[in-house]
């Protein structure tokens, strides 16, 4: 839809302020009639360039103006600050003391189209940075004379408005309640970084209120109260006609009207005009003007939170069931269209877009105020004993609230609105909640413990312990490797000694000279005299064997090392075998030759190494020097003196 376009200029100026470390900001140049007046000429800078600018790159600021005319109104203004550092500066002014210089781009206008100012201011801003030349502003007077013819052939509603749904998606259920505070004219602070986050939100707000957006005229300052006088009670309707509806159902509300007024970005230098007004909705980067008395209501846009410093407040402005289920159906609308990765890619369905969720909220706010018309006609029927039925549901204002509404009924906004309102609005409007079901209690539970579940933001207040979490496992892991690739060169570097040890010790015990051991030795051994001697030699015999066992030898590579012990275990199997087997011809011929084993007088030899046993050669053989016939009938017997295992 088409707006009336004013009848002086869109476009009344553009100004170039710049941050100056002695006397802080100030206009360094200027272009248009606007700047002649000096209350404007004081304030601009401080508004250009807000508190904490430096901390982006590239910032925009909203604000308005209200100039010292006889016939005040308000002047819709935008800015775009940036940073450049000095040493890449072509000329240098003799003010430039610091290592960043910064300066915004200001464009002053009589319609608040924010929306195509924007996109060509940044533009120009940038152009006139990439020149490192501050000195040369033709390109700030072109940009003056384009964009007012530019502007002239895009005023419509839609260049009015700035994204709605960013400001649903972030405050979800809050919406309604921040709709209904603004509706009932409370003291509203929104608080937060960056500044254009912070303006586009408060404006996201007023625009869900229908018309509002058209008739700010009024909201630079308190006193200023010229729309009101101008309302009056339609005579007719054309329901085609949307300019008629909304007049008829006393559409916009005149929110900024008399004691109120809106400013997106409040300076210190303003905060007088918290003191003097009823209601306002301003927005501040600075703790300092958070910290005021009188605020009601404090937004964080940081984390999208809500404190109420009336706590009267928040029962007043609480939602019903039938709100909360409402409230459901639009954020998850929205949340389905949401794209993380691009929040402002349009889609391609209408539900969810930005002119859906106006239409919503459009549909709230006009079934409110039939209800509050359909209440009073109820009122007046009992006042004067008419019993009126079937017209309406006599409860519709229960799911509204009722406390909002009678708060609501207490504001400079309603008196407007009521004298301008046919009384008969119910008529078109329908005085019933918007909600399609009635809400359950079940239902309504479950809504408010996920919206509670929500508010708590426990992926990102568990982001950061997950994040340390993970960094140390990462650095543990790390650390473990490092350690097993010690330990495994350190192993490999010991197999490769114990190789070549093995190797001497191999060759050393082959050239070792046998020891004898006599005939006479071997028979006594097989006594029983001896037998109880015996564990000990064995005993001396297994340990020495064990320590020979327990050197740390290893296998060069894994194929010789089961070679080796397959060999061995063969050898150790035939050793054990003819042990045993010369043990039982002992035992079974001791009876029989104790005598002639004394009387035998010849005498074998057995050769054994002296050295220590390599763990891995096999059993040592035994040799026999002469055999004798030891029981006189024949009988021969080999018995061997020892085994080497």
């Amino acid at each position: 839809m088409l707006l009336q376009p004013p009848e002086g200029p869109l476009v009344l100026g553009i100004a170039l302020v710049d941050f100056n470390h002695l006397v802080g900001p100030k206009i360094e140049f200027c272009h248009g009639d606007i700047f002649q007046d000096e209350e404007i000429v004081k304030i601009l800078p401080f508004l250009a360039l807000p508190d904490g600018a430096h901390l982006s790159l590239e910032d925009y600021s909203y604000f308005h103006l209200v100039p010292n005319t006889p016939i005040p109104t308000t002047i819709f203004g935008i800015s775009c600050n940036r940073q450049i550092p000095a040493s890449v500066l072509l000329v240098k002014d003799v003010d430039v003391t610091r290592s960043i210089v910064q300066k915004a781009v200001v464009v002053l206008a009589s319609k608040p189209v924010f929306g195509p100012i924007r996109d060509r201011l940044g533009v120009v801003t940038r152009a006139l940075f990439e020149q490192r030349d501050f000195s040369d502003t033709s390109i700030l007077v072109d940009f003056g004379a384009s964009l007012e013819i530019s502007l002239r052939t895009q005023l419509t509603e839609s260049g009015l408005y700035i994204g709605v749904r960013e400001f649903v998606h972030t405050f979800r259920h809050r919406t309604l309640i921040l709709l209904k505070a603004l509706m009932c004219q409370k003291k509203i602070m929104f608080f937060g970084h960056p500044v254009e986050r912070l303006c586009a939100y408060q404006y996201s707000l007023i625009s869900l209120i229908p018309g509002l957006l058209q008739t700010l005229e009024d909201s630079g300052s308190p006193p200023l109260a010229a729309r009101a006088p101008t309302l009056s009670c339609p005579q007719s309707l054309r329901t085609s006609d949307r300019k008629s509806m909304m007049a008829y159902m006393g559409l916009p509300l005149d929110i900024f009207g008399k004691d109120a007024f809106f400013q997106p970005y409040l300076p210190l230098q303003q905060l007088d005009l918290l003191k003097d007004s009823q209601g306002w909705l301003c927005g501040s980067t600075n703790t300092i003007v958070t910290q005021q008395k009188e605020i009601e209501l404090l937004i964080n846009t940081e984390t999208a939170t809500l404190e109420f410093r009336n706590h009267r407040l928040e029962r007043l402005m609480g939602l019903t069931a039938a709100d909360r289920k409402w409230m459901d159906e639009i954020v998850r609308d929205v949340n389905d269209a949401w794209d993380d990765a691009d929040p402002m890619k349009p889609t391609m369905h209408f539900k969810g877009s930005d002119d859906y969720l106006r239409a919503k909220f459009e549909e709230y706010v006009s079934a409110a105020l039939a209800s509050v018309r359909y209440r009073e006609f109820l009122a007046k029927g009992k006042v004067n004993n008419v019993i009126i039925t079937g017209t309406g549901d006599d409860n519709s204002i229960d799911d509204f609230n009722p406390l909002w509404i009678a708060e609501f009924t207490k504001t400079n906004a309603y008196d407007v609105w009521q004298r301008s309102t046919d009384p008969m609005l119910f008529d078109i409007v329908e005085p019933r909640h918007p909600c399609n079901e009635k809400p359950s209690v079940v239902g309504d539970i479950g809504i408010r413990l996920s919206e509670g579940l929500q508010e708590l933001k426990l992926e990102q207040q568990l982001a950061p312990t997950r994040d340390a979490i993970s960094r140390t496992i990462t650095a543990s892991s790390t650390n473990f490797f490092k350690a097993v690739e010690g330990v495994r060169g350190r192993w490999q570097q010991q197999r490769t000694t114990s190789s070549v040890s093995f190797n001497s010790d191999l060759a050393s015990s082959v050239c070792e000279t046998p020891v004898t051991v006599s005939q006479s030795e071997t028979v006594l051994s097989s006594s029983p005299a001896f037998e109880g001697s015996k564990p000990t030699s064995d005993i001396s015999r297994q340990t020495s064997r064990d320590s020979v066992l327990g050197m740390p030898t290893r296998p060069v590579s894994v194929a010789q090392a089961a070679s080796d012990a397959k060999a061995a275990l063969g050898n150790w199997g035939a050793g054990i075998q003819s042990f045993w087997s010369g043990r039982a011809s002992r035992f079974s011929m001791s009876r029989s030759s104790v005598a002639s084993t004394d009387s035998s007088s010849n005498s074998g030899t057995v050769q054994l190494p002296t050295s220590p046993i390599s763990p891995r050669p096999s059993v040592g053989t035994v040799e026999e020097e002469s055999e004798h016939d030891l029981d006189h009938k024949g009988y021969e017997s080999q018995e061997p003196s020892g085994i080497a295992l």
